[in-house]
């Protein structure tokens, strides 16, 4: 298999690529990183010190692609299918990778700090962080109503 997708299965970054395969039917395998295996974390930091999934291996290309969005926009270059994840329009393309960001670093990282919070030991609490969390969740949810009052969709038109 040439495309192996480094991830963990309960990180929504991750299952966005893992929409851009499935949509379009594009051979892959899965490789859950345990990053509590010191072993496997070591593998893992060989490919990206960050230790951020996903992380894409393309061994046919001799790639390693990084980062969700980038994953995604590689897969439609070079393993592309009949649908497209950003559009080929300069603006329309532009307000997609906009919409990204804004649901991964206005809705899902102050989402993560509450949830993570939650599971996290007392002594390692972070309550400063998990008090701004509704404030730039309320933010956003603000800013994308305003974005979505006009279209039904979030990247647009289907």
């Amino acid at each position: 298999m040439s495309l192996t997708l480094h991830m963990q299965p309960l990180a929504s970054c991750c299952w966005k690529v893992l929409i851009a395969f499935y949509e379009n039917d594009t051979p892959f395998e899965a490789k859950i990183v345990d990053l509590s295996d010191p072993a496997e974390t070591a593998a893992f930091q060989a490919l990206w010190p960050t230790s951020k999934m996903p992380l894409l291996r393309d061994d046919a290309r001799d790639q390693t692609v990084r980062e969700t969005p980038v994953i995604i926009e590689y897969l439609q270059t070079w393993s592309p299918g009949p649908v497209r994840f950003i559009p080929g329009g300069a603006e329309a393309a532009l307000d997609v990778r906009l919409m990204d960001r804004l649901f991964d670093l206005y809705v899902q990282e102050p989402m993560q700090k509450i949830v993570g919070d939650q599971i996290r030991p007392a002594v390692a609490k972070d309550s400063y962080c998990v008090a701004q969390a509704p404030a730039q969740l309320a933010m956003a949810y603000d800013l994308i109503e305003a974005r979505l009052a006009d279209r039904p969709w979030a990247a647009g038109e289907v």
